[in-house]
């Protein structure tokens, strides 16, 4: 339970931290760095019936309110994506080292 907890913490910290990151690269103007920082949200927009223009950086959904939706729901998805890639690397981490062959 403990290992679980560490890891929850860790995939919510570092989400958090690239969302903000992400956030403050859209505002300075590099659409391309805020995508790859905030992955999970571009991923989700793929999922919408939407065009996407990236010589602008727009999302043109006919559905703001599910262009939003998808946006936000990107926070749980990286909270999940990186908590398990923070349980692998403990479990790797954590495992014994193999004796030495004669």
């Amino acid at each position: 339970m403990k290992t679980f907890l560490q890891c929850v913490a860790i995939g919510t910290a570092v989400t958090l931290a690239l969302f903000g990151l992400g956030y403050f690269a859209a505002e300075q103007g590099a659409q391309t760095l805020s995508y790859a920082l905030y992955w999970q949200a571009y991923v989700l927009y793929m999922m919408l019936p939407c065009s996407v223009s990236l010589t602008h950086g727009e999302f043109l959904c006919e559905s703001m309110a599910a262009a939003r939706i998808m946006f936000y729901a990107g926070i749980p998805v990286g909270i999940v994506v990186y908590s398990a890639a923070a349980y692998l690397v403990m479990r790797l981490l954590r495992r014994p080292a193999a004796a030495p062959q004669a």
